[in-house]
């Protein structure tokens, strides 16, 4: 699987992929992007979210990088640049998310690992924050893969997540 993310002769390949979206909420897939909206727009606002221009109140600078398994979008990264108090509250640094034709097939697992990289190499961070909700088994074992430097529960308007602090060294 290649992660990287969007250019702009990916458009035929990412509408397909939001169609493994359907029964899910589309924001798993992308935050703005919808069916219909022009694609070489939405390059340009991840652009923008990128570089931390124009984001709306509350928004930290993010990348968002997209999982390829030949030529379909199986998931995707998205990387947050710094923490705000929303992100310390549940989100963190990294979210990710793999459509559930493509679950249980090593995905996720090279996604974090891609969005640990990306931390590590292009934003200088040592450790990120990653949460989860406590009864999303798979997401838990997929971060436990990793180097994990501490593990906490609590409860954030009524649901009980896990807080990981991960290591960015993935080798």
């Amino acid at each position: 699987m290649l992660v990287r993310e969007l250019s702009q002769s990916d458009q035929d390949i990412f509408e397909a992929g939001a169609k493994h979206w359907e029964e899910e909420e589309l924001s798993w897939y992308s935050f703005s992007w919808r069916p219909g909206d022009n694609y070489s727009k939405h390059i340009e606002e991840l652009d923008k979210e990128k570089k931390g221009i124009d984001l709306p109140e509350g928004r930290v600078p993010h990348t968002m990088l997209y999982g390829f398994a030949e030529s379909t979008i199986v998931g995707r990264v998205s990387i947050r640049h710094e923490l705000n108090q929303a992100l310390k509250e549940r989100g963190g640094n990294i979210g990710y998310s793999v459509a559930s034709a493509f679950r249980r097939k090593g995905y996720a697992t090279e996604l974090l690992r891609a969005g640990l990289k990306y931390c590590h190499d292009s934003l200088g961070l040592n450790q990120v924050l990653i949460t989860t909700n406590s009864s999303n088994i798979g997401s838990q074992k997929v971060i436990e893969k990793f180097r994990v430097l501490s593990k906490e529960q609590k409860e954030h308007q009524g649901e009980s997540l896990f807080f990981y602090w991960l290591d960015t060294l993935t080798d």
